[in-house]
């Protein structure tokens, strides 16, 4: 009789011991998702591959973005941008000696040299300072020097909002890979023959 108690006894403490683990485990933090924009300097990595979502707001009107960033910072960058379907919205090269904006949907393209690159809808800005908002690093602003291209610029948590005239646009970064590998084709964007070239992504 003793010996059956005892057995009991045991089998509710190790009862009692189980719920405490099932309980500390689920009362335990989750992980917290990396944070960005806290610090007004960081340091940059050789290269990585960022991926971000952009919420792009124009004329009363929404629209999501998927964007994929290359970059070697100050060397190369190579973003992509997809909307609905993954279908290509556009691509971007930088290059030290030129760069290359492409619409694949409007069959336009617009090359040129220099930091200042034209974008679709935004015209144009410093291409360093867009991509060190990939790498969740604040900037004062994106505007090219003396083109007259100010924009607000407003940080929360883990995104950063772009104001312009009555429009904006998101850009919540997602995951930074450090480790990334990519092959040589990265860093060329080909312009197919058809295309038309254009002085102004805002016309």
């Amino acid at each position: 009789m003793k010996s059956r108690l005892a057995n009991v006894w045991k089998m509710g403490v190790i009862g009692v011991i189980g719920a405490i683990g099932v309980l500390a485990v689920s009362c335990a933090k989750k992980p917290q998702p990396q944070t960005y924009f806290e610090s007004e300097k960081i340091a940059l990595p050789d290269s990585a591959r960022v991926k971000a979502m952009l919420s792009v707001s124009q004329n009363n009107v929404r629209e999501r973005l998927s964007a994929v960033l290359f970059a070697v910072p100050n060397e190369r960058y190579r973003l992509e941008l997809s909307g609905t379907f993954g279908l290509s919205a556009a691509s971007i090269l930088w290059k030290q000696d030129g760069w290359k904006v492409v619409i694949p949907q409007e069959e336009r393209y617009m090359e040129g040299k220099g930091n200042c690159v034209s974008l679709p809808v935004y015209d144009s800005v410093d291409i360093h300072k867009l991509a060190l908002l990939f790498f969740g690093q604040k900037v004062n602003g994106l505007d090219c020097d003396n083109s007259g291209n100010h924009l607000n610029l407003e940080y929360k948590e883990n995104f950063v909002l772009i104001h312009f005239d009555n429009d904006s646009l998101k850009l919540e970064i997602r995951n930074i890979d450090q480790k990334a590998k990519w092959g040589s084709g990265v860093w060329n964007l080909n312009i197919p023959e058809k295309y038309t070239p254009s002085s102004n992504f805002l016309h």
